[in-house]
C-alpha cells in the first residue's frame, strides 16, 4: 500500500448552492475547444461502414437517448462505437456495455436521482460525536479556516453521492485498460478546466469516467486524473462528432438534446438569465460539431416538450419523444436505409451486482489524506483475503466518507494475473484542517418570555493519523458558553481520550411547589476529562472525572431568607453516560433510536458543607413513520438523590414549547422530573430542490409530566398534561415552529420558534 499526502479537502453544505450553481457553470464556459485524439479505429474488416452513436450532454433531457437506441434495436441498425457527454456518456456506457433499452429505461426510473445530488450521508449513518457536532450547529456554511484565512470548495459537492449512484446503477467493472474492451467500443469526453480543452476518457473504471463527464464546473468537484482537473465535458465539446470521426467512424448518428432558448416571459429571474447565458455557450461548441456532419450521417434532435435538465421522474416520457424523432429522421436517410437490419447480437459485460462476492486478493490505497493507512482500512472494514459483495464495499466507502473529512473516495477492482486488487482512492477536503459552523436560536412566547442566542463553532481535525480533534464552541445571548475539547483516538482500538473545559452562565427559574421565587443566575467554570468506546457509530460510552466551580446569584426572596445574595458551590465526581442514536433527524425524525443515559456521582460542597449526590437521568425516543405521517415517543426521568432536597444544585425542571407547552420555560423544577410526549408530523410539502431539501410539515403533540423535590413525593396522578399544534420548517438555520400550547394548569401560549433548544 502507498500513501501520498496532499493538501486537505472539504465538503459543501447548503445555503449558496443554488444562487450560485449557474454563475460558476457560466464563469467555466470561456475556455477553448482544442481535441485530444482518440487513437482506436473502428473495428477492422468490416462490410459496412462503420457506425458511431455520438450522443450529446443535457441533464434528465438525456432521458430521449434511450428511445433513440429503442429505434436502433428495432431497426437493427448495428453501432460499433459509442461517443457521449454528460448524461449522453451514461447512457452511451450503458448501451456499450450491453444493456438494452428496456433495462436503461428500467434503470433511469428505478434510481434515486436527489440522491445523486447529496453528498451528506444520513445522519444515522454517522458518528455520534459527528451528529452532536451538527445537531448543535446546524448552520453548515462549509466554511475552511486554516488559522490564517477562510476557504471554500472547489465545488458545492463532492460528487460523492453521485458516484455512489452511478456505482449502484453500473454495477461494479473490473478496471478496464481500455474501454475498447466492452461490448461496443466506448470514449467519454471530460475538459480540463484549466484550459478548456475536451479530454477524452477511454480507460480505467468506468464509472469514475462517467462521474467526470458529468461534474458540472463550480458544482461539482472536479476529479484529478493524470495531473489534470477535469470536469464536466460540455463546456468544451457537447456534441461529440469530432471524437467519434477521428476514431474512423464512417458514418454518425447524433443525437443533440440541447435546450430551446427561453422566451423573455421565461427570464423572470437573474437565474433564468445566467441559464440562458450558458446555454448560448454551450450551443457554440455544438453548432460547430454539427457542421462536420455529411450526408451520409444523421443528426437527430427531440423537441423534448416539458422536459427539463432535471425532470429524470420523465424519462419514459422523453424516450418516446426521442423515438419519434429518430424514426423520423431514419424515415429519410439513405444511409440508414443500406445497413438496417445488419447489426450482430453482444453479450454484456460481466460485472458485479447485489451480492455477488469477490475475494481481494491485495488492496491499493491511494492516501491523499493525513489520516493513516490502517485507520483509513478500519473505518472501511475491508482487508485483503476477505470476500465483499458491491454493496459492502460501497457501504464500506460510506463508513470512511461519514468520518467527515473526506472529501471523495472511490473503489474499484483491478484484475492483475488472476487477483483481484481493490483499488482505492481517498481525498481529503482541501478546505481544511479547520471548519467553522455557526448556530442562532430564538424563542418567543409572544407574552412576556424570549431568549435568543448566536454561536459559532471551530473544529480542527486530524491532528493525529486516527482522527483526533479539537472542537471549541462558543455562545453568547441569554445563555453564554465556551467549550473546548480534545477528542484523542487510540489508534484504532475503538477507545479514545477525552478532555473538555467549560465555562457557561445560565439563568433558570426556580420553583418549588408550584410557587415560583424568581431567577437563578448560574456561573459555572469546569473540565472533564475521562475515555470511552466509539468503536460503533451509533454507540458512544463514556466515563470520567467532573470538576466544577460556579457561583449562584439568588432571587430577591431567597437572598434576604439567606441574608446572602449569592451563593458559592463546587462539586467533583465520577460519570458515566451510554448515548446511541439512529435517529434520522433530530427535529423531525421518521425512523430511529435515541436512548440517552447517565450516571454522577459527586461531592457538592454548599453553604459551607460538604454533601453527596448521585444524578440519574434517561431519555428514550423512538420515531417511526408510514408514507408521510411520522410519530415520535419520548420519555425523560431525571433524579438527584441526596440529604438535602431543597437544594439548587441538581435540580431539573419543565416548561415551554414540547416540553409540557402553554407553560412558561422552567415553570416547575425539582430534583425528580418525569416526561412523556408523543408528536405526530404530517411532511405538507417536501421543498426539493435537489441540492437542497427543506421539508414542511403539520404537527400536534400531546405531553405529560411533572416535577417533585422528594422521591417519595412522586404521584402520577399529578402530571400535568399539555398539547400543541404546530408547523414547522426544517430549514437551513434549523428548526423552525410556528406553534401554539394549552395546559391542563390553565396556561396559553403562542411560540415562535428558531434554531436548537436552548
Amino acid at each position: 500500500m502507498t500513501a501520498t499526502r496532499l493538501s486537505w479537502s472539504a465538503r459543501l453544505y447548503p445555503m449558496q448552492r443554488i444562487a450560485l450553481m449557474l454563475l460558476a457553470l457560466l464563469l467555466c464556459l470561456s475556455g477553448a475547444n482544442q481535441s485530444y485524439a482518440a487513437t482506436t479505429p473502428c473495428p477492422a474488416e468490416l462490410n459496412r461502414p462503420c457506425v458511431a452513436l455520438v450522443l450529446g450532454g443535457g441533464g434528465a433531457r438525456g432521458g430521449a437517448h434511450i428511445g433513440v437506441i429503442r429505434a436502433l434495436e428495432e431497426r437493427g441498425i448495428p453501432v460499433d462505437i459509442v461517443v457521449g457527454t454528460s448524461i449522453g456518456a451514461f447512457v452511451g456506457a450503458l448501451y456499450a456495455s450491453g444493456k438494452t433499452s428496456n433495462e436503461i429505461l428500467q434503470l433511469f426510473e428505478q434510481a434515486d436521482w436527489d440522491a445523486g445530488y447529496h453528498d451528506d450521508l444520513p445522519r444515522s449513518q454517522i458518528p455520534n460525536r459527528r451528529k452532536r457536532q451538527i445537531d448543535e450547529f446546524p448552520i453548515q456554511l462549509g466554511l475552511g479556516f486554516d488559522g490564517h484565512s477562510l476557504k471554500l470548495p472547489q465545488g458545492f459537492l463532492q460528487g460523492q453521492g453521485m458516484k455512489s449512484l452511478l456505482d449502484e446503477l453500473m454495477g461494479t467493472h473490473v478496471i478496464f485498460k481500455s474501454f475498447d474492451d466492452l461490448p461496443i467500443t466506448f470514449r467519454a469526453v471530460a475538459a480540463d478546466i484549466e484550459t478548456g480543452e475536451q479530454v477524452i476518457l477511454k480507460r480505467g473504471d468506468l464509472t469514475t469516467a462517467l462521474q467526470t463527464s458529468m461534474s458540472l464546473p463550480g458544482v461539482v468537484r472536479p476529479i484529478e486524473r493524470d495531473g489534470r482537473l477535469l470536469v464536466d465535458g460540455g463546456i468544451a465539446n457537447n456534441l461529440p462528432i469530432s471524437v467519434a470521426q477521428e476514431m474512423g467512424a464512417d458514418m454518425v448518428i447524433a443525437v443533440d438534446i440541447g435546450s430551446p432558448a427561453m422566451t423573455r416571459d421565461d427570464l423572470q429571474s437573474g437565474l433564468s438569465i445566467l441559464r440562458q447565458l450558458t446555454s448560448f455557450l454551450t450551443e457554440e461548441n455544438v453548432r460547430q460539431q454539427i457542421d462536420l456532419l455529411t450526408e451520409k450521417d444523421v443528426l437527430i434532435h427531440p423537441e423534448l416538450t416539458e422536459v427539463t435538465l432535471l425532470s429524470f421522474d420523465k424519462a419514459a416520457s422523453a424516450a418516446d419523444q426521442g423515438y419519434d424523432a429518430t424514426i423520423a429522421a431514419f424515415e429519410t436517410s439513405a444511409s440508414v436505409a443500406q445497413i438496417s437490419g445488419s447489426a450482430v447480437p453482444k453479450s454484456p459485460a460481466k460485472s458485479l451486482r447485489g451480492d455477488a462476492k469477490i475475494t481481494i486478493d491485495d488492496i491499493s490505497l491511494i492516501n491523499h489524506t493525513r489520516l493513516s493507512d490502517d485507520y483509513i482500512l478500519h473505518r472501511m472494514e475491508i482487508h485483503a483475503g476477505g470476500a465483499y459483495s458491491p454493496w459492502e464495499i460501497r457501504k464500506g466507502i460510506e463508513r470512511l466518507y461519514g468520518q467527515g473529512t473526506i472529501a471523495r473516495a472511490r473503489s474499484s477492482i483491478d484484475e492483475q494475473d488472476e487477483r483481484n486488487r481493490l483499488y482505492t482512492v481517498v481525498e481529503e477536503k482541501e478546505w481544511g484542517p479547520g471548519y467553522l459552523d455557526f448556530k442562532l436560536s430564538f424563542e418567543d412566547n409572544l407574552k412576556s418570555f424570549s431568549r435568543y442566542q448566536l454561536g459559532a463553532s471551530y473544529r480542527r481535525t486530524n491532528l493525529s493519523p486516527y482522527g483526533a480533534e479539537w472542537y471549541t464552541t462558543a455562545a453568547f445571548g441569554t445563555e453564554k458558553s465556551f467549550n473546548t475539547a480534545l477528542y484523542w483516538p487510540l489508534r484504532t482500538s475503538g477507545f479514545y481520550a477525552s478532555g473538555r473545559m467549560l465555562a457557561e452562565r445560565d439563568v433558570f427559574s426556580y420553583t418549588l411547589e408550584g410557587k415560583s421565587f424568581g431567577e437563578v443566575i448560574s456561573n459555572e467554570y469546569g473540565a472533564i476529562t475521562g475515555v470511552g468506546w466509539d468503536s460503533y457509530d451509533r454507540l458512544d460510552i463514556f466515563t470520567g472525572y467532573t470538576y466544577s466551580d460556579g457561583n449562584l446569584t439568588l432571587p430577591a426572596i431567597i437572598a434576604a431568607e439567606l441574608a446572602q445574595p449569592e451563593v458559592d458551590y463546587r462539586e467533583q465526581g465520577g460519570v458515566l453516560t451510554i448515548d446511541y442514536d439512529s435517529l434520522d433527524n433530530a427535529s423531525f425524525p421518521v425512523r430511529g433510536w435515541k436512548i440517552l443515559s447517565a450516571i454522577k456521582r459527586s461531592n457538592i460542597s454548599l453553604f459551607g458543607t460538604k454533601d453527596n449526590a448521585t444524578q440519574v437521568e434517561l431519555e428514550v425516543n423512538k420515531a417511526l413513520s408510514l408514507g408521510r405521517h411520522s410519530l415520535r415517543g419520548r420519555l425523560q426521568l431525571q433524579s438527584t438523590f441526596n440529604d438535602d432536597p431543597l437544594s439548587l444544585v441538581g435540580s431539573y425542571s419543565l416548561g415551554g414549547f414540547l416540553n409540557l407547552s402553554g407553560n412558561e420555560s422552567d415553570f416547575i423544577s425539582g430534583q425528580h422530573t418525569r416526561f412523556a410526549s408523543v408528536v405526530y408530523t404530517y411532511r405538507i410539502a417536501d421543498n426539493d430542490y435537489r441540492i437542497l431539501n427543506l421539508p414542511l410539515y403539520f404537527g400536534l403533540s400531546y405531553e405529560a409530566g411533572n416535577a417533585w423535590q422528594d422521591q417519595d413525593a412522586i404521584d402520577y396522578s399529578d402530571l400535568i398534561r399539555s398539547g400543541s399544534l404546530f408547523l414547522g420548517w426544517d430549514s437551513p438555520l434549523g428548526p423552525t415552529y410556528l406553534a401554539y400550547g394549552e395546559s391542563d394548569t390553565g396556561k396559553k401560549s403562542a411560540y415562535v420558534y428558531l434554531g436548537v433548544t436552548f
